[in-house]
């Protein structure tokens, strides 16, 4: 029987490990600048960008997930009847991220655990593993991640990223990146 580990290592083995770590390094790092960005562009700190990237993230594709992101930006200060009926991601995930965009203490709506990661992530945080549909997959487990499996999958990152040298944040990442065939 394959361990989750050792299905991680065919994976970056198949995309090619050393591309797919260089690009997992790059990977938050390329987040943290695009929540700068916005930031800067819509006169709010990049903290909150990114809480906001975390909470509209569930069940997005990344590129679905910026847009959003930034769509939010754009109609967070009109009233709710000038702002797009749809942002191209999960509506309660949308709502979610107005409340963050528009809350004086909106840190309280980053939760559960594959968020609450991921925002810690993007931050800058090289600990916390984010655990997604894709790593569920990656694993051969489908998409829908439970407690046991999740924590099957942050122990299987953390032994990757023992043998590969590098952080438990930056082996998600190129699993990830590996195992979609982009960073994009």
């Amino acid at each position: 029987m394959q361990t989750i580990a050792n299905k991680y290592y065919h994976t970056l083995n198949a995309y090619g490990i050393d591309d797919a770590i260089e690009q997992g390094k790059a990977w938050y790092p390329n987040a943290w600048d695009k929540c700068k960005f916005m930031g800067y562009w819509y006169d709010v700190t990049p903290e909150r960008v990114a809480a906001i990237m975390a909470v509209t993230s569930p069940r997005a594709r990344w590129s679905k997930n910026l847009l959003a992101t930034e769509q939010i930006l754009q109609d967070m200060h009109r009233p709710e009847y000038k702002r797009r009926p749809s942002y191209g991601i999960l509506r309660k995930n949308a709502a979610k991220g107005m409340l963050v965009a528009n809350d004086r203490y909106y840190s309280r709506h980053v939760t559960g655990p594959k968020v609450t990661n991921f925002y810690l992530n993007i931050l800058g945080h090289t600990d916390p593993i984010t655990v997604d549909a894709i790593m569920g997959k990656a694993a051969g487990s489908g998409s829908d991640i439970r407690v046991g499996m999740r924590n099957e999958i942050e122990t299987a990152v953390r032994s990757l990223s023992e043998v590969l040298g590098i952080t438990p944040r930056d082996t998600q990442a190129a699993v990830w990146i590996a195992y979609r065939g982009s960073a994009a």
